[in-house]
Parts: C-alpha cells; sequence; structure tokens
C-alpha cells in the first residue's frame, strides 16, 4: 500500500510536488465554466488550488488524508484545511459547497468505497468535477497506489448528477469533458 506522505510527494509519486502553472489553467478555465462561489477540494494536497481559489476571491477549503500535506497546508492555506479521509463520512453540511473539486484521488481508493464516497460528495456539493486517471489514459497502472482502474463508461455510471468527469488526462488539454446531468 501507498503511502501518501513526504516520500510520495518528494520521489516516490512525484520527482517534487510544487505549484505548477497548470494550476492557474485549471483555475481558469473551472472559473469560466462553471462559476462557483465556494470550492471544497477533495485530496487538495498541500492546498494550491484552493490557495488560488481564495485569491480569485472565491471561498475554498481542502481536505487531504497525508499527514504531510497537512503541514506543508498550514503554510498556504493554514484555516481553509481539513486532514480527512474521504472514505468516512464528510464534516460538512448538506450543499454547503456550490463544487466539489476532486482531482487524482479517486482512482487511489478501493472500488467497495466509490458508491459512498460518491453520495457523500453529491451530499455536500451543488455541482461536482471529477479528474480521474482513467483506465485508456497512458501508464495507468497499479503502481503509485491506484487502487481502482475503470474506464470512463464505469466511473460515469457512479458519479452523481451535476458532475462533470474529464475525459482528457489533463486539464489543461483540450478541456474535454462529460457531464451527468
Amino acid at each position: 500500500m501507498v503511502e501518501y506522505e513526504k516520500d510520495y510527494f518528494c520521489g516516490k509519486g512525484y520527482d517534487n510536488y510544487g505549484d505548477y502553472p497548470a494550476h492557474s489553467l485549471r483555475i481558469e478555465h473551472i472559473v469560466n465554466m462553471l462559476n462557483p462561489r465556494s470550492v471544497l477540494d477533495c485530496g487538495c494536497a498541500y492546498g494550491f488550488m484552493v490557495r488560488r481559489f481564495l485569491d480569485r476571491g472565491i471561498y475554498a477549503f481542502g481536505i487531504d488524508i497525508s499527514k504531510w500535506a497537512e503541514k506543508q497546508a498550514q503554510k498556504i492555506i493554514p484555516h481553509n484545511f481539513l486532514r480527512h479521509d474521504v472514505r468516512e463520512p464528510l464534516p460538512f453540511r448538506d450543499m454547503e459547497f456550490d463544487l466539489l473539486y476532486c482531482e487524482g484521488v479517486l482512482e487511489h481508493i478501493e472500488e467497495q468505497y466509490i458508491d459512498a464516497i460518491m453520495a457523500e460528495f453529491g451530499r455536500v456539493a451543488t455541482r461536482r468535477l471529477f479528474q480521474i486517471a482513467l483506465a485508456e489514459h497512458e501508464n495507468v497502472t497499479k503502481e503509485l497506489g491506484h487502487a481502482t482502474i475503470k474506464d470512463h463508461r464505469w466511473w460515469f455510471e457512479r458519479i452523481p448528477i451535476r458532475t462533470f468527469l474529464a475525459l482528457t488526462a489533463s486539464t489543461e488539454a483540450n478541456f474535454v469533458w462529460l457531464y451527468k446531468g
């Protein structure tokens, strides 16, 4: 089992995780496409996306399972982070957020948890935007903690209504999304 701690962020999963220019492109695209008022970033790592939403005047909050990420997030988004495992009920009110953003997380969770997570994500946010490593993407393997490798059809069946599912491997390439309305 992969541990999502310092080794993951600084070598095993990433050469050196950082605030990439792609974060700006993603924020720009999300704001232009959905104009969210509030965002919950599930699996926010250090909180770079949360920080960028906040800098645009959009209330944002991030959660991540990693103790290492929590230490880093305390420097970047000290009042807008909670260490939390998405396999557990989320500590937020029903429809507390306008948008739930989740990138690169769901494929790391065992299949038996996915339906409950989807229900919980549907409970706390009006709309959702998921980017998941799909079976049809290049180089998606069980390595690096990928536990649920399925094609886009499998994921689309499980996502709640009012959810966007990225079909491209990166949000900065072509911005191809499926929408379940």
